[in-house]
């Protein structure tokens, strides 16, 4: 089945790379983590920035825009769920923006369009087993049922497996490593692929495992009938 046409956009941490996103007309996907620059790349002035430019484009074209949630945002709603990079001095503005009255709405754990479900770091067939009979009641897609698992159960979120310094047999769909999706059988349908960042790769090419596409690379990219090629503006 073809697809319309979608650019994708990996994680930011505040750098400059998804800025030809601005200038692109059609259904664009953010996969999350704008927050926690590397030390190296940018800062968090940089980050807040961006987060908030993004708000107010999710505003002007929710149908156009999707924000999906990065677990270096989770820990922007609550500390206890913290990870590497987390800034305490920051918490507050970027509490604000994920949580207040007039911008909650603007983000989500993920985004199914077609057979392509987006989502950050992707759902692991373990993580999916343990926790699908709590999806089922919570809507009648696979996307109604992740977002509203993430409002009423975010502990579900924070599963992290050895490969990402955590102690779960798995890691949740925040959490989930490229490794898991290497050693465990597909969670779902073979109609369904996965779309995800998280994992960041260090070379110029996205890498495919299976059902799943991980693209964190600094790069956008464009699905376009069935294919994702490098978009560059």
């Amino acid at each position: 089945m073809k697809t319309r046409e979608i650019l994708i956009v990996p994680d930011i941490h505040g750098r400059p790379f998804w800025e030809p996103a601005l200038d692109y007309r059609g259904t664009t996907v953010f996969l999350g983590d704008y927050t926690d620059p590397y030390p190296s790349e940018g800062t968090h002035a940089d980050s807040l920035r961006i987060m908030r430019q993004l708000v107010e484009l999710k505003k002007q074209e929710p149908e156009r825009i999707t924000l999906l949630i990065g677990n270096h945002e989770f820990h922007y709603y609550d500390p206890k769920y913290r990870c590497g990079r987390f800034s305490l001095s920051m918490y507050e503005p970027y509490h604000q923006l994920l949580t207040g009255e007039d911008t909650a709405g603007c983000f989500q754990l993920c985004k199914q369009i077609d057979r392509y479900l987006f989502i950050h770091a992707g759902i692991t067939k373990y993580w999916y087993d343990r926790y699908r009979a709590k999806m089922a009641p919570l809507g009648a897609t696979l996307e109604e049922q992740m977002n509203r698992l993430f409002q009423e159960a975010p502990y579900a979120f924070y599963e992290a497996s050895l490969h990402r310094g955590g102690i779960d047999d798995y890691g949740s769909p925040l959490w989930a490593d490229v490794n898991e999706y290497g050693e465990e059988p597909e969670p779902f349908d073979k109609e369904i692929i996965q779309i995800i960042g998280h994992t960041q790769i260090k070379n110029p090419d996205p890498i495919f495992i299976k059902n799943v596409r991980m693209l964190d690379n600094a790069q956008l990219y464009l699905l376009k009938d069935g294919e994702i090629e490098k978009y560059s503006g």
